[in-house]
């Protein structure tokens, strides 16, 4: 308000200002053109001149307007359709993220051929189109996707592997996928599709094969790097022992480094496998590396039932694990099964009595039981192949039986 005010002040003083400089200073101005005199009010002429300025300016600005008119119209005209393709794009790919694949495979086909980066379009429509089921429509968009442009092998062929991959088609996979390798072999996505690929295939021999490059490119995690390694490793040795091949099994360990084969699990592992395919002498001599360091309870129970190369210096070595750990039901009956290797028949009597009075267990009764029964003790024997039974069989029903032997043998479920 304050600047209106100023503004009119300004305004009606330099009228009046005019108004008599005009009065005063009246004036004349002569023109001289071709032999021509013209003669005017020098104010009326300087009115004169300051319109011509005004008009031309005014002309300038209507030609400038009208030519950004006409640029505009033909910029819209040119370049409407691209700007519409890139919102189509923009809007697919939300839907894309969102998993509206039907509405995202219509608004990228239809931005497809005026778009700036066509290998999105069809990359995204292709697995579109194959979340919808519709698998031809998404190899003929993935032909087009290769086609639009260079350098497009890698992307359209990680894209395929992956629909491959959720069609459970592994060898197709690892295929498309061996191919890609060729153009970018450290690729971090292409080495872990290879990963999942030869995993759900149960192809432990090509998975090893990978783990050096999945350890230098794949950007994994260190834990789930070593925890891959471990399964490839432990179905590598399965394998080697369903095909009940003692030299391929030796020979499967021997290929892992000094680090693996000092992993407890992993040789323990390896230990069972050697007594399952009926190589104890071997077996024993690891699973005496592996107690001697850590103790484990199951392991212990398993090297009782191994024939080593020596039942004495066996029974000697547990008798150390006894007197550095205590007593313990697994490592007693580890102890009685020794001891009957050696046929020292009371020293195994007592360890599996001993074993019993720390734990129930039906293998233990039933050790006991038929050392009984060898040395005559027949009823005693029974009785343990009965509680043995018993406890082996924890499922039984509480049921009406005849005689006194009902309270005995019924047991609740």
């Amino acid at each position: 308000m304050k600047r209106f005010v100023f503004s009119a002040i300004a305004f009606l003083l330099f009228g009046a200002f005019l108004t008599e400089m005009i009065r005063s200073y009246p004036g004349y101005m002569l023109l001289a053109v071709g032999g021509k005199r013209i003669e005017m009010n020098l104010w009326v002429a300087i009115g004169a001149v300051t319109f011509a300025v005004l008009l031309l300016f005014l002309a300038i600005w209507l030609l400038r307007s009208l030519f950004r008119g006409i640029e505009g119209g033909v910029s819209r005209i040119r370049f409407g359709r691209t700007r519409v393709a890139r919102r189509r794009l923009t809007n697919g790919l939300v839907e894309f993220m969102e998993g509206n694949w039907a509405r995202a495979r219509r608004q990228l086909l239809k931005s497809a051929p005026r778009s700036d980066a066509p290998l999105i379009n069809y990359l995204a429509a292709a697995r579109s189109a194959f979340e919808l089921g519709y698998r031809d429509e998404a190899n003929e968009l993935l032909a087009k996707a290769e086609a639009s442009g260079e350098d497009t092998q890698l992307a359209v062929a990680l894209s395929q592997a992956r629909m491959q991959l959720l069609d459970k088609h592994y060898e197709q996979c690892i295929a498309s996928l061996e191919r890609a390798k060729q153009v970018e072999p450290k690729h971090p996505a292409l080495l872990q599709l290879l990963r999942q690929a030869y995993y759900r295939l149960g192809d432990w021999n090509g998975l090893r094969e990978l783990l050096p490059e999945l350890e230098k490119h794949s950007n994994m995690r260190e834990e789930d790097l070593q925890q891959l390694e471990l399964e490839v490793y432990q179905h590598q040795l399965r394998d080697a022992t369903s095909r009940r091949d003692v030299e391929k099994l030796r020979e499967t360990w021997q290929g892992l480094s000094g680090r693996w084969q000092r992993h407890m699990d992993l040789r323990c592992l390896y230990a069972q496998l050697q007594h399952e395919i009926g190589d104890d002498v071997e077996a024993e001599k690891h699973l005496r590396w592996v107690l001697n360091r850590e103790w484990r309870p199951d392991m212990a129970r398993l090297y009782g039932c191994l024939t080593g190369a020596d039942a004495a210096a066996q029974l000697t070595v547990a008798d150390g694990w006894q007197k550095e750990y205590g007593d313990n039901a697994d490592l007693l009956t580890c102890l009685g099964r020794l001891a009957l290797r050696n046929e020292l028949w009371g020293k195994a009597r007592q360890y599996f009595e001993k074993s019993l009075t720390l734990r129930s267990d039906p293998a233990t009764s039933a050790e006991l039981a038929r050392l009984l029964h060898a040395l005559g003790e027949k009823e005693h024997a029974a009785k343990l192949y009965k509680d043995g039974l018993m406890l082996a069989v924890t499922d039984l029903p509480q049921l009406p039986l005849p005689g006194e032997e009902a309270s005995l043998l019924g047991v609740q479920s």
